[in-house]
């Protein structure tokens, strides 16, 4: 391509380089009014004018990182009555976020996570998602399934993408394409879960379930495994409700053992759990082996409230607490250092960890600013790649997103000696 040649006289030439120079120089003083608008970003603080961010790019990048710290709210049952698996999340989230930043953060950029305690009130679930909805770039929780039924409403009327307890396919599908399920999904889990007990007992072919009806994901299991149950042999002859936080559950056991049921499925958190399960086994069920428990079961208050109760119980779960991967045991080492020696059993802990590293991942894949006036499609662009995600390498292996629903492996175990142990 041939090129024009101007012939410019020396002293213009000169006076034209001068006046150029002069331009560059004080175009970085202008007191930020040349930047985005606005002073806070969608998910961390907007960077001043003339002070390098994270991955900046060259000059005059679209792309360059416009926060000096990525923010993301944490919405968890921090108090209240299932404080021992909010506070786990909120920890774990807050752990990912401590090795991102060990290991040179986002895009150059420290995240923070903020959490915000939902207290399992759903109104606070909602109140706390209103106060973060017009500036996250995501928000991770409820950890909860009330709680993320409640506010999953303010995250999608805001467009803002939400890792929560989005664990069956009712509430996905009233706020897809914006929800992602932090955990697999727990009414598949509990129906594989008794279809393996009752397959392991095959004298098993009766059952009672107990449930807490405001618990939204607990009725939809309940429903599932009254419709599907029948199709493997087994017969669901009826149901109990268990209210979260119930004191005394010797009547709804009693409840239970006049349905004369070959076993019982603890489709509860817990605290009603265990105590349902002294309960039943005080009042002549004395086969452990009749008895099997929900995942939400499967933590410490459960196994120190029921003791030796649990013996030869079985349970599914989420995780495997002694699962064989490095970076799993070194959250476990991590764990036991800030909560007295004890182990994470709950599910929320894996499932917010890997949350905050495939948020990282979508962030750094993407190339998303935090700009404040690239809020509405970098929030498109997240929720979009995380709604139907690629393989991510999990803290607990191999899982992904399709249609918002987490793909994983899930557990079963038999209560031997004390100790939870792997049905082969």
């Amino acid at each position: 391509m041939k090129q024009n040649k101007l012939r410019i006289p020396a002293l213009l030439l000169s006076m034209v380089l001068l006046l150029g120079l002069l331009a560059a120089c004080g175009g970085g003083n202008d007191g930020g009014n040349g930047g985005s608008a606005g002073t806070t970003p969608p998910a961390g603080t907007t960077e001043p004018a003339g002070t390098p961010a994270g991955d900046q790019g060259g000059s005059g990048d679209g792309n360059a990182v416009a926060v000096t710290e990525w923010e993301i709210p944490m919405l968890t049952a921090a108090t209240g009555a299932i404080a021992y698996v909010g506070k786990p999340a909120g920890w774990a989230a807050e752990y990912a976020a401590q090795i991102i930043n060990e290991n040179g953060g986002i895009r150059g950029v420290p995240v923070k996570i903020t959490v915000l305690d939902t207290a399992f009130d759903t109104s606070k679930a909602v109140t706390q998602m209103t106060s973060v909805v017009d500036d996250a770039l995501v928000v991770l929780g409820p950890m909860d399934a009330p709680g993320a039924e409640s506010a999953g409403q303010v995250a999608f009327d805001g467009g803002v993408p939400n890792i929560a307890a989005y664990s069956f396919q009712d509430i996905r599908d009233l706020y897809a394409p914006y929800v992602m399920g932090y955990m697999t999904d727990s009414e598949e889990g509990d129906l594989a879960a008794v279809q393996e007990w009752t397959t392991v007992n095959d004298d098993i072919k009766k059952i009672v379930v107990f449930y807490t009806p405001t618990d939204a994901s607990q009725a939809a299991s309940t429903e599932l495994l009254k419709a599907e149950l029948p199709n493997s042999g087994i017969e669901v002859v009826g149901t109990v409700e268990v209210q979260t936080g119930q004191l005394d559950c010797s009547a709804s056991v009693i409840q239970a053992l006049n349905m004369k049921a070959d076993g019982y499925f603890l489709g509860l958190r817990a605290d009603e759990a265990a105590k349902v399960l002294t309960e039943l086994r005080k009042r002549g069920v004395d086969e452990g082996r009749r008895i099997c428990a929900t995942f939400a079961s499967f933590d410490a208050n459960y196994f120190d409230v029921a003791g030796s109760d649990c013996e030869d119980t079985y349970v599914w779960n989420k995780l495997d607490p002694n699962y064989d991967n490095p970076e799993w045991q070194a959250l476990v080492e991590a764990y036991k250092a800030g909560n007295d020696g004890q182990i994470p059993t709950a599910p929320p802990v894996p499932g917010f960890y890997d949350a905050v590293m495939c948020v990282k991942q979508g962030i750094e894949e993407l190339e998303l600013t935090g700009a404040p006036d690239k809020l509405e499609e970098e929030r498109a662009a997240l929720a979009a790649w995380l709604y139907d995600s690629p393989e991510f390498d999990g803290i607990q292996g191999p899982f992904r997103w399709a249609a918002g629903k987490k793909v994983a492996d899930v557990h079963f175990f038999q209560i031997t000696g004390g100790q939870p142990v792997a049905v082969k």
